[in-house]
């Protein structure tokens, strides 16, 4: 099967005149090659002279990753479609100049593929690394440079049934996660860092590796306000207090992001609790509903706003986002967001209220959905707290 992801890429390239892209975002990477590009720490992050890069053809079958070489093996392994093209950057026995391996492999990447004369090529304004930029305009000075964040966004905008597949796969992991969460705080007493481990040992369990995850747990009066980052903390948890915990494992280059809140201890919420509970639980739901095709993004936040002032609250941010290769992409539930809703794209929906730095409580309730003509599809679907 063709690499679809990559096909739509170039299809949207083509719309804005591109011959070329050279991208240089950990998640455009990742979605037209397939390639699970590292978040980038250590020895591995300093020594490297930059990040990976992908030069594709719009209007030809030029597909290139250009990497470290410690990076290599797991590229080769994982791209789909793509020529993979190495430097060295370091050497630990002899001494290399890496910055001058980076930028002739560049150069010879660019000629190679045909990027001269007058051509148009897309970059990253944001990412792009300046020795890069630099090398472009000295291989192929008569290149016009622009940008590739338009193209990339509308081709990520709907999802294929490969990337639904790894989406379904990440909200699995983490709804293991959050499924221990809910044992966790059955029993008060226990401290919010054995919490969060019990938490990252279900879910990569239920991976089979280690995974990146981003995330807060917080418990008690800490709840009463969206404060990041917010913990897990050396605090023991008492009966009656709430637990928030919001999470996003990385799962084969596939993001979740999910939130749940709960009373800790078995004991009955309180009046308080519970309204701020319920209404984002139904806040949730509400935004859900409208997330079909003929909607736009800002009707599902002004369903969640709504509900919250049904129940005398005020909603606490905005209502969500679409998620994929990276935690938070366009479009967002906010009110001026008009993007048409489309079956395919997949939001997660995350309304929250919080009664703010004098009060005691707040919640936050987030799943994912991927729209369908008939309707949102719920993963990631745990037990509410409420």
């Amino acid at each position: 099967m063709s690499n679809q992801e990559l096909e739509k890429a170039r299809a949207e390239l083509r719309s804005v005149g591109a011959d070329f892209a050279l991208l240089s975002s950990g998640a455009n990477i990742t979605y037209v090659s397939h390639y699970e590009v590292p978040t980038e720490f250590g020895a591995l992050a300093t020594l490297a002279f930059v990040p990976p890069l992908v030069l594709i053809g719009a209007r030809d079958h030029t597909a290139v990753l250009i990497t470290p070489n410690s990076y290599e093996a797991p590229a080769r392994a994982q791209v789909d479609g793509f020529e993979v093209v190495a430097y060295e950057p370091v050497n630990w026995f002899d001494p290399v100049d890496g910055r001058a391996n980076f930028l002739n492999l560049l150069h010879d990447t660019l000629k190679a593929a045909g990027v001269s004369g007058a051509v148009r090529l897309a970059v990253e304004e944001q990412t792009l690394p300046f020795a890069a930029l630099q090398r472009i305009t000295e291989t192929s000075p008569q290149a016009q440079l622009v940008d590739a964040t338009a193209p990339l966004a509308a081709a990520r905008l709907v999802k294929t049934a490969r990337e639904l597949d790894r989406l379904r796969h990440a909200a699995d992991v983490n709804k293991a996660g959050h499924t221990e969460l809910l044992r966790q705080t059955r029993e008060a007493g226990k401290n919010e860092f054995d919490m969060w481990a019990a938490v990252i040992n279900a879910m990569e369990k239920a991976a089979g590796h280690p995974l990146m995850v981003f995330g807060e747990l917080v418990t008690g009066t800490r709840c009463k306000m969206v404060d990041y980052p917010g913990g897990p903390k050396n605090v023991i948890t008492q009966p009656g207090h709430l637990a928030l915990m919001d999470m996003s494992p990385r799962v084969d280059g596939y993001w979740s992001d999910t939130t749940n809140t709960m009373v800790i201890g078995g004991v009955e919420p309180t009046a308080k609790q519970t309204r701020y509970g319920v209404a984002a639980r139904e806040a949730f739901h509400a935004a859900a509903d409208m997330l079909r095709p003929g909607n736009q993004a800002k009707d599902a936040y002004f369903a969640a706003e709504a509900t919250f002032e049904r129940h005398g609250l005020k909603i606490g941010h905005y209502a969500g986002h679409q998620i994929g290769v990276t935690v938070n992409e366009a479009p967002r539930l906010v009110p001026y967001d008009e993007t048409p809703i489309q079956a395919g794209m997949v939001f997660s929906i995350e309304p929250g209220a919080y009664e703010g730095p004098d009060g005691e409580v707040g919640a936050r309730m987030e799943k994912s959905v991927i729209v369908h003509e008939s309707g949102p599809e719920i993963i990631c679907d745990f037990e509410w707290g409420f």
